[in-house]
């Protein structure tokens, strides 16, 4: 199985205002925050009793604002069904409850990298590394441009030496450049896209590391943060939630 990750970046926020408003958020969908932990230097996966949280409640790591930039690390998987918020819809409402920016990142199975991007509640662009991913057959060219990125947005969100020009080769590289250069085949699959990510979570983490999502000049560390090194771990703290507490 490939990667999967969902973080979600708040701007210009201090965590206890973010865990006030997560706690909003999730009360309003029936759930309860049940417990408040300290992240170790060892990181979430020797909190007590991580592998049943994962699949059990609402499961946050939420780290101090570093730079410009709070993390969220969506810790619980596939609980949508049981009511938790998507985290796109989650971060479009601390956008509004906190009238700031919120920024969303998604790897699945290391195949897609997704993005929202909103303000004080209001949309401000989406991407899709490929449209075509769960298709069975060519999507027409009209279905595709309603998913088109628009990164301009971000202009106002770069970090000094970063520029757009740079953000938009990084975001059309594999599926757009093959489909703005008509090398797509029947299926709608690019074809010679040697410029692709091998791996979408090398594009969230370059993604990540030119906006400065993690408050410093290194790399981006959370597309792959379960196994990653050099994660201040000490500066999360872990929030599980309950359905009906």
């Amino acid at each position: 199985m490939g990667l999967f990750s969902s973080v979600l970046h708040v701007r210009d926020k201090p965590r206890e205002t973010v865990i006030a408003a997560l706690d909003t958020i999730l009360r309003a969908e029936g759930f309860s925050r049940t417990e408040t932990l300290p992240v170790s230097a060892e990181g979430p996966y020797a909190l007590p009793n991580h592998e049943a949280w994962v699949s059990t409640g609402p499961y946050y790591l939420v780290s101090l604002l570093k730079g410009r930039w709070l993390t969220v690390i969506e810790a619980h998987f596939a609980l949508h069904s049981q009511g938790a918020p998507q985290l796109s819809d989650l971060g479009n409402q601390l956008s509004a409850a906190l009238s700031c920016y919120t920024l969303a990142l998604l790897v699945h199975d290391d195949d897609l990298f997704f993005y929202n991007l909103d303000r004080e509640g209001k949309s401000l662009d989406g991407y899709n590394s490929c449209p075509q991913y769960f298709e069975e057959e060519r999507l027409p060219d009209a279905q595709i441009e309603e998913q088109r990125h628009t990164p301009e947005p971000f202009e106002a969100l770069l970090p000094n030496g970063g520029s757009l020009d740079e953000l938009q080769v990084l975001l059309n590289r594999g599926w757009w450049n093959a489909y703005d250069s008509g090398t797509l085949d029947e299926d709608g699959v690019a074809q010679g896209d040697d410029d692709a990510f091998v791996f979408e979570g090398e594009r969230m983490t370059a993604f990540g590391t030119l906006l400065q999502l993690h408050g410093n000049q290194g790399g981006y560390p959370f597309a792959a943060w379960g196994e990653a090194d050099g994660i201040a771990w000490r500066e999360f703290v872990a929030l599980r939630y309950k359905k009906g507490t």
